[in-house]
């Protein structure tokens, strides 16, 4: 069994970085072979936004990397390349490459389902038990490609506590919505949901012998509120099917988009997924970038750790770790369950 886990920060600062550094230490020191790709781009030594050091991704030695070849010339990782890939992305060529010398790596990878798909397969062929993709949630959607989810956040996103545990508390209900039991009659189709005008159009195309009503592609946080103000009359008694869970949560609110699906619940409309990940972890971080006015810089600040750890596992089921202070054993402990 191999086990694809992907990790994603709420927003930057948010401890994405800590966390995946100690999983892949807890992993080396058990001589599992660990896989490790991106998303989208990590690994700078300093925010770009900020101007504060950022932690770097250390890959130790024996890792497989899936990485744009530029980014083997920067950092101080050393790796052999095992194989190249026709999958182009802004800063190169994807290839796999084997660490010989343990070192801080910078992450450019696939960013396409379709893409990681294909990258994960490559790197559980080059013997990888356990395969991490960093990621953020505004470049989420492929993370549907893997086996479960670590969610980073922090004061980082909110210095409201509560306010950061209800979005927590949301995002874990979305990415539970239940599985779909398929059927094949009755299935009206359409692309996506982006607008007013798609919504009408799907509503005008409803008879009474739909059953589902399936969303290949993306629907907004506006649309589901359009289908509850004007599309209850041709719902109700249906069940609204999507392809997964992630879409939701890179297209609005999370807490806004729950009250929205509470609400068809309610009108009896049943919201269903046709693919699940599943939530493994949250993670917190009590630093948050603290603006001076008068020196107009950034300089680094936190709020009371201990209480943003109490306050999101009050309001989630699901495990809460704090990284940082007490380091990877826990969420290493978690993970490994998920390794056979």
């Amino acid at each position: 069994m191999k086990t694809v886990i992907g990790l994603a920060g709420t927003a930057k600062n948010t401890g994405k970085t800590t966390t995946m550094n100690a999983i892949m230490e807890n992993a080396y020191q058990e001589g599992i072979t660990v896989g490790l790709t991106s998303i989208g781009y990590d690994g700078e030594e300093i925010d770009s936004i900020t101007g504060l050091p950022k932690p770097r991704i250390k890959a130790r030695e024996g890792m497989i990397l899936a990485v744009a070849d530029s980014c083997l010339k920067t950092g101080s990782v050393k790796a052999e390349i095992l194989r190249e890939t026709n999958i182009r992305v802004p800063l190169g060529t994807i290839v796999i490459a084997r660490v010989v010398k343990s070192g801080l790596v910078v992450l450019a990878g696939p960013n396409k389902s379709s893409e990681l798909r294909k990258i994960k397969q490559m790197l559980v062929a080059e013997g990888c038990k356990l395969v991490l993709v960093d990621g953020a949630l505004n470049r989420l959607a492929p993370m549907v490609e893997t086996d479960g989810l670590v969610i980073a956040t922090g004061a980082a996103r909110s210095l409201d506590m509560q306010r950061l545990a209800s979005e927590a508390a949301a995002l874990e209900k979305l990415l539970a919505l239940p599985l779909f039991a398929e059927k094949t009659e009755n299935v009206l189709t359409v692309s996506s949901l982006l607008n007013e005008d798609m919504v009408k159009e799907l509503l005008d195309n409803i008879n009474e012998k739909t059953g589902q009503v399936f969303v290949e592609g993306l629907i907004t946080e506006e649309s589901f509120h359009l289908l509850l103000e004007i599309g209850v009359d041709e719902l109700t008694g249906k069940t609204l099917v999507l392809t997964d869970a992630i879409k939701l949560l890179i297209t609005g609110s999370f807490t806004g988009i729950l009250e929205v699906i509470a609400g068809l619940k309610s009108a009896g409309i049943e919201v269903a997924v046709k693919k699940k990940v599943k939530l493994l972890a949250f993670t917190v971080n009590p630093f948050y970038p603290n603006y001076r006015v008068a020196a107009k810089d950034y300089e680094p600040a936190y709020v009371d750790r201990i209480e943003i750890k109490a306050t999101l596992a009050e309001k989630c089921n699901t495990p809460v770790f704090d990284v940082q202070t007490e380091g990877g054993k826990g969420i290493w402990r978690l993970l490994s369950t998920f390794l056979a």
